[in-house]
């Protein structure tokens, strides 16, 4: 394989399915979700940007296809680090949080938004100060990076 290649040939041969519209719709689902706004869905989207609707759905689909978000129907259930729905995992700034998917996506989100605090199950408890955390750790990644989207809720 030539330097630059992948499995699927040079990156000009790759197919890229995402559009125009797909990446503002994509930086809205961003914006709501740093903003606190849950659940974000195609309704929500479509009013807060002016969009019809349908078109809004297609693009989540797309978006989905390829593995920008993860949606369940017509909602975003990930949108890495922010989890669209409730979950075990937070980060917290002050008096606002956001759910994350993981341990490792809730300081992801701090790393984004702002110094704070990584909470999960158990008691576990990390905290951000000038971007170091605090105690140190480590997080285990079950499976190797690669397969994350064989099963993206399990991940």
């Amino acid at each position: 394989m030539a330097a630059g290649e992948g499995a699927q040939g040079p990156p000009s041969a790759i197919p890229h399915a995402v559009t125009p519209f797909d990446r503002r719709v994509r930086s809205r689902i961003y914006a709501l979700l740093a903003g606190g706004s849950l659940p974000v869905d195609a309704t929500l989207l479509a009013s807060s940007g002016g969009w019809d609707s349908g078109e809004v759905r297609r693009s989540l689909e797309r978006l989905a296809d390829e593995h920008r978000i993860a949606i369940t129907g017509d909602r975003v259930w990930m949108a890495h680090p922010f989890a669209g729905i409730p979950s075990a995992y937070r980060a917290v700034i002050g008096d606002r949080w956001w759910f994350a998917n993981c341990a490792w996506d809730s300081l992801a989100i701090l790393a984004l938004l702002g110094d704070g605090e990584a909470h999960g199950p158990e008691g576990m408890l990390w905290a951000v100060e000038g971007g170091v955390v605090s105690p140190e750790g480590l997080v285990h990644l079950l499976i190797p990076a690669r397969a994350f989207w064989d099963d993206i809720g399990f991940t």
